[in-house]
């Protein structure tokens, strides 16, 4: 008998074509409707009902209801961060390899943390500059870090059933970029300040002039703008 969780089960949810399409649409941290996501998933809202009921009940999304309509989302982070890994193990294969639009390649988020040539270039930067500490238990904060967060006027949390900071293996790159509070928190500062830009309709963000500037004054990042 094996002592792994059911990882089948899982496998089965997640494998699914319509059902990896759905948990795709999530992966840039939205609430979006049942019909929105049977559109983009190209089946009818009653197959997609039953898709979502599944999903649900694996705990692999959570729903929230607004007025009448019911808004579905990702679990939380530890659910993307699967997702994550797993894109970078199905795209090993050669036979499941495909091209990656370069666009969400370049930035995208990763459910509420950035990925792309973006994510690992401020992983690298805040690793290079010891303000995160690689090591073997994962990634620390360190006191200069701590530092330098203060003055971006974030505060990390006291106490949090959330990590700190920790990697998570991207999925265009097969390299760290942040993920945990301190992902959370660099993605939310630079939207905040306009130095990212949604792109409509997917999970791909372009950033701004201003964003050039913060990125390479508060993180050490030389960001060309194509």
């Amino acid at each position: 008998m094996t002592t792994l969780p059911n990882v089948a089960q899982v496998g089965a949810l997640i494998g699914d074509p319509v059902r990896a399409a759905m948990l795709g649409a999530l992966m840039d941290g939205s609430e979006r409707p049942a019909g929105e996501l049977a559109a983009l998933s190209g089946v009818t809202p009653q197959t997609a009902s039953a898709h979502l009921a599944r999903l649900l009940d694996g705990g692999l999304l959570a729903v929230q209801r607004h007025g009448r309509h019911r808004y579905y989302r990702l679990r939380d982070g530890e659910v993307a961060h699967a997702i994550e890994t797993l894109s970078v193990a199905a795209d090993l294969a050669p036979v499941n390899r495909r091209s990656i639009d370069p666009v969400l390649k370049r930035a995208r988020r990763c459910y509420d943390h950035l990925a792309g040539e973006l994510g690992v270039a401020i992983c690298d930067a805040l690793v290079a500059d010891k303000r995160v500490v690689a090591g073997g238990d994962g990634y620390m904060l360190s006191d200069g870090g701590v530092a330098w967060l203060t003055r971006l006027s974030l505060a990390p949390p006291e106490s949090s059933r959330r990590p700190l900071v920790r990697p998570c293996l991207d999925w265009t790159e097969r390299r760290p970029h942040l993920a945990g509070w301190l992902g959370t928190a660099i993605c939310g500062h630079l939207e905040g300040k306009g130095g990212l830009r949604r792109i409509a309709g997917g999970r791909a963000v372009e950033v701004t002039p201003s964003g050039t500037a913060a990125l390479r004054r508060n993180f050490g990042v030389g960001w060309r703008v194509v």
